[in-house]
């Protein structure tokens, strides 16, 4: 690695990918669905491997592969041969048909092709050219997409039951945020994503309340889902820690106008000790929402973060900087040179983050917790306890 670090904005390290990634992520865990790209087989080929890597579902993510004569002459009609083909083999709910940089640059008309090609499934056209936006926008445009192509209006609203808005990753957390729900009787109708069927997305508009749990990916499609159902939207950060959860849960009990009584399950009833954390040295490297929750947690244990990394959305900013001033800095966007020099200069020996980070710690000599990609329970009383066992694993007394 170079002794200096660039300044120069014309050669970057990113720190965040494209639309279409964000679009697919949005996607990629909707069930008995297809995804189809029409462009070059490398994009697809690399999201596959990225969401292999992360275990965020199988590698189902297909494309039409276009070549220098696809470019040159155009492909429509292999588009629609795709699509066909896919429908009749693979026999899905829904296929979602992406767009990507380079058929956008050639004008290719996904969304015409989608339109005069015949089907079983439900298919939709969505624009994700790479350049068009950062992946949050793919998560934003795609949600309000599926909001506007799928809801469908009713009259029957349950009174107690909620959607789960902007929620992209299925697993533990989403378990625990249903269980936590229904400890208060609250049912969860739907999620715009995760783990979703055809069915739930139609019926988003029974739930009394939407539940913004990622506001960069979900407040847009809270306000049009308020346009088209009518119902009331709360933005939230994600419940990690005691106080988090009981605040998420006391607020969601309010806002549906029923009682909240919320207690820990059993051989959860202890808030879990990480005082001995005291002494290290933290950074938190994620997007916005987990970087609030996860500095909020902390800071339930007097813990303050030397360093803060936000990868996008300096909306934030303000909030960060209130839970950790004076004693630690936040960056929002950073380069990648910088945040190795700010990693040394604040001399941390424990990093929470992703999957981009690992490396980076493991040059840098520095603990990695990887919180961010669905694997492991971070919400709720459980969340807590578990990232008590994954901070302080190196640790004695914890």
């Amino acid at each position: 690695m170079s002794q200096g670090y660039r300044t120069t904005p014309m050669a970057r390290i990113p720190r965040g990918t494209c639309k279409l990634f964000g679009a697919i992520k949005a996607l990629s865990t909707i069930k008995n669905s297809v995804i189809l790209v029409h462009g070059p087989k490398g994009c697809v080929y690399h999201i596959n491997y990225i969401l292999g890597m992360r275990g965020d579902r199988p590698s189902e993510i297909y494309t039409t592969c276009l070549d220098e004569h696809d470019v040159i002459f155009g492909a429509e009609q292999k588009l629609k041969e795709a699509i066909e083909d896919l429908d009749r083999t693979l026999r899905p709910e829904l296929m979602f048909v992406l767009s990507c940089c380079t058929s956008c640059i050639i004008g290719e008309d996904v969304d015409g092709a989608v339109q005069d090609t015949k089907t079983d499934c439900r298919a939709i056209a969505i624009s994700a050219g790479g350049f068009e936006g950062d992946f949050h926008d793919g998560y934003s445009e795609t949600l309000c997409q599926l909001a506007e192509q799928l809801v469908r209006k009713t009259d029957r609203i349950d009174p107690c039951s909620v959607n789960l808005i902007g929620m992209l990753r299925a697993g533990p957390d989403l378990a625990e945020l249903r269980r936590m729900l229904g400890q208060i009787k609250v049912k969860v109708n739907a999620v715009l994503t995760a783990d979703a069927t055809q069915e739930d997305l139609q019926r988003l508009g029974v739930a009394a309340l939407n539940i913004v749990l990622c506001e960069p990916s979900g407040k847009e499609a809270a306000i049009l889902l308020r346009t088209l159902c009518g119902t009331p939207y709360m933005i939230e950060e994600i419940p990690i820690g005691y106080q988090s959860t009981i605040r998420f849960l006391e607020r969601v009990a309010e806002k549906l106008g029923i009682p909240s009584l919320v207690s820990p399950p059993d051989g959860q009833d202890m808030v879990p000790d990480i005082t001995s954390l005291r002494h290290r040295h933290i950074a938190i490297i994620s997007g916005p929402t987990r970087a609030i929750s996860m500095t909020r947690f902390l800071g339930e244990y007097g813990i303050i973060p030397r360093l803060v990394v936000v990868d996008f959305d300096s909306s934030v900013q303000e909030k960060i900087n209130s839970l950790v001033h004076p004693a630690g800095e936040v960056l929002i966007e950073p380069h990648h040179e910088l945040i190795i020099q700010k990693l040394k200069e604040h001399t941390i020996d424990l990093l929470i983050g992703g999957m981009l980070e690992q490396p980076l710690a493991k040059a840098l000599g520095i603990e990695h917790v990887d919180i961010m990609h669905g694997s492991q329970k971070t919400v709720g009383f459980a969340g807590a306890h578990n990232l008590v066992r994954l901070c302080c694993k190196k640790e004695t007394g914890c």
